[in-house]
């Protein structure tokens, strides 16, 4: 089972960066556990295995005339709406396909396709990515980059504040906890004497 898969789920998340961590950890959990045998491969473990790979303990059902039923269902309702949420976003990215709905005893079944291009042409991912870029515009940088490309640590091909900008092959200034920043040039040809 799954390890092959889940180097996949992690290629496939570089290529496309809009999954949210909840969505991430049960897409890794599925890809873990799937019968990879197939062609797609077939997750159908439990909603409560699924809640576990999400952080989320499920407690066992109680009757209605036990007094912490209320408790219990709360604690279940929330741990499936979780399962539900990731599930839905997987599915509109493309990331997984339902085979079959569960209910009535029966398990769900997901095919997980982790098809990047199909993936990156959905709605939802266009919808995500937007809201990324008016984060960005904002000030807030996100913490992952949108698609391809050589671009630096500090963006969209900006340059550092270290590197050349006069052409003339140094570095710009110095910074050190006790000095302040200096924009000439490191090596000391630009000071006058004093």
């Amino acid at each position: 089972m799954g390890a092959n898969l889940v180097g996949r789920v992690f290629a496939y998340r570089a290529v496309v960066p809009v999954l949210n961590p909840t969505e991430f950890e049960l897409l890794t959990y599925m890809a873990l556990t799937a019968l990879d045998s197939g062609q797609p491969p077939i997750y159908f473990d439990s909603r409560e295995a699924s809640a576990l790979a999400l952080g989320r303990i499920v407690p066992n059902a109680v009757q209605p005339e036990d007094p912490d039923f209320d408790e219990v269902d709360r604690e279940r309702t929330a741990a499936f709406q979780r399962v539900k949420v990731a599930v839905q976003g997987l599915i509109a990215l493309g990331a997984i396909q339902r085979v079959r709905q569960g209910g009535n005893g029966r398990r769900a079944e997901y095919a997980i396709m982790l098809n990047a291009p199909a993936s990156l042409s959905t709605d939802e991912f266009r919808k995500r990515a937007l809201k990324v870029r008016r984060t960005t515009l904002t000030g807030v940088r996100p913490t992952y980059r949108l698609g391809y490309g050589g671009r630096t640590p500090q963006g969209y091909g900006e340059r550092t504040p270290y590197e050349n900008r006069g052409g003339q092959g140094t570095t710009g200034g110095t910074t050190s906890p006790n000095a302040s920043t200096s924009l000439g040039p490191v090596d000391g040809s630009g000071r006058e004497s004093a």
